[in-house]
């Protein structure tokens, strides 16, 4: 039995001013997002085992990005397991968010957690940010990552989804470019693995193919929208950031959506 929370793309800023190009005007600061998230997880009835951050935890990779974020993360309760995103400085997350305590930066990792196996992949990848294409050698040492699970229990986490997800654009431009082995090794391990979480799609998605549950998380900050025929990325400001709550009851997976107060300007 094991209790975590998967939380994803706050994009924490070290700059006040911050608002990029691409989001709307009347989108707030992203740390207002992240601190919400911060009360939020502070105010729940209930002990969790541990979070799950699956990327972009910053804006930018920016030194004052992280000292900020670790601020912030730093307030949650329990170990803070923390993946890289396309928006990430890997190496100012590796130097600056780790405290020797609670907050962990795992790219290529596995750790223990409760009974299960927690293996992580970074998905920065090669070419295009958006939609990496990820190294022999690197998807190798994966699948040899949760071969040497053996039997137990596997929980596989990652930043880009590997899987598709039905709208187009996002199928197109925003997912592992040869996410069809990596779902190959997954789709091996099926009767071992809890969910592959992720993030980076900015929306509440669960999907199952081939027996393998895929759970991306939303934002905090700006959710995207996503149907079948939108071709292009659309902010979505009426949906609000959100974290999941996910539990591993008995060879069970139960994912569920909490909403933060929808932020307006």
């Amino acid at each position: 039995m094991l209790t975590f929370l998967h939380i994803s793309d706050t994009h924490i800023s070290g700059d006040a001013a911050y608002h990029p190009p691409w989001i709307p005007a009347p989108v707030v600061h992203p740390n207002r997002g992240a601190e919400l998230l911060v009360e939020a997880i502070l105010a729940l009835p209930f002990a969790i085992d541990f979070i799950l951050h699956t990327g972009d935890v910053c804006a930018d990779p920016e030194e004052a990005d992280y000292q900020r974020a670790r601020e912030l993360l730093q307030r949650l309760p329990g170990a803070v397991y923390l993946l890289p995103g396309n928006h990430d400085s890997a190496e100012y997350m590796e130097s600056i968010l780790p405290d020797g305590q609670k907050l962990q930066v795992l790219r290529d990792a596995q750790v223990e957690v409760g009974g299960y196996r927690l293996v992580t992949l970074d998905t920065a990848g090669q070419g295009d940010i958006h939609a990496p294409t990820l190294g022999d050698e690197q998807i190798d040492s994966f699948a040899a990552a949760l071969d040497s699970a053996g039997e137990q229990p596997i929980i596989a986490a990652m930043h880009h989804s590997p899987v598709e997800t039905g709208v187009p654009w996002l199928d197109e431009e925003m997912r592992i470019q040869n996410g069809e082995r990596i779902q190959r090794i997954l789709r091996a391990h099926r009767d071992q693995l809890a969910g592959v979480f992720h993030g980076h799609i900015h929306q509440q998605v669960v999907a199952q193919e081939d027996g393998v549950l895929y759970v991306c998380c939303p934002s905090t900050w700006s959710n995207l929208a996503g149907h079948p025929v939108v071709r292009e990325g659309v902010a979505d400001p009426l949906t609000p950031g959100g974290f999941n709550l996910v539990m591993l009851r008995g060879g069970r997976t139960f994912v569920r959506r909490f909403n933060l107060p929808l932020i307006k300007p």
